[in-house]
């Protein structure tokens, strides 16, 4: 999802040792099928995906594009470093826990494809009694959710509370990420250490000399 409303298609991981065509006849158009042991994404096949994204995103020397991502380990990689400078690909990491605030699908995409998809997945079961969801439904279900969930109103939404596109600094308070202020709240005169608690304390006071 870009600034732009362009949406690259997506990838979608399956938790596979060997890789089953029939498993993504269903997904969104131009979805770039994925296999790892986890169904999670690795350093590997993040170059997979750089591909996939430099395939769609059309950038060139003079029009190089942004790619904001946050900064799991998959993500920062030297070949994945590499790779982006090769191709004209400025890749930016965000800093750590601000996804959700700063991270345009974080903040309007996600929500709404979980819940679309949660939604389909119990209409398929309510219409399928008895019957499993497999890998093999899952491109179905997944297509299903992500078509109604790619609106251009919500990439330009994603983009403004972000503050990224148009640009705004004062977006996000200072408060969001200030430092927590600690309450030194007065000891109660009804309070009392339970008998363990100061044998406890005692044995370690020889520590403490």
């Amino acid at each position: 999802m870009s600034a732009t409303r362009v949406f690259v298609p997506p990838a979608l991981f399956l938790p596979r040792k060997r890789m089953n065509p029939l498993l993504y006849k269903d997904a969104p158009n131009g979805t770039l099928p994925l296999i790892s042991d986890t169904g999670y994404m690795n350093s590997h096949l993040f170059i997979d995906w750089l591909k996939h994204f430099v395939k769609h995103a059309k950038q060139s020397t003079e029009d190089p594009v942004l790619l904001m991502a946050d900064n799991h380990t998959s993500h920062c990689s030297l070949p994945a470093v590499l790779f982006c400078r090769e191709n004209h690909v400025t890749f930016l990491t965000l800093p750590p826990h601000t996804s959700n605030v700063l991270q345009p699908l974080d903040k309007c995409f996600f929500a709404p494809l979980k819940a679309l998809y949660s939604s389909e997945t119990e209409k398929w079961s309510v219409q399928n009694s008895g019957k499993a969801i497999t890998l093999y439904k899952v491109s179905w279900i997944f297509q299903r959710a992500y078509s109604a969930t790619v609106r251009v109103q919500l990439a330009e939404k994603a983009f403004r509370v972000t503050g990224i596109e148009p640009n705004n600094h004062d977006i996000i308070s200072e408060e969001c990420y200030s430092p927590s202020l600690v309450t030194l709240a007065p000891l109660d005169n009804d309070c009392t250490v339970a008998p363990k608690q100061t044998k406890r304390m005692k044995s370690h006071l020889p520590l403490l000399r």
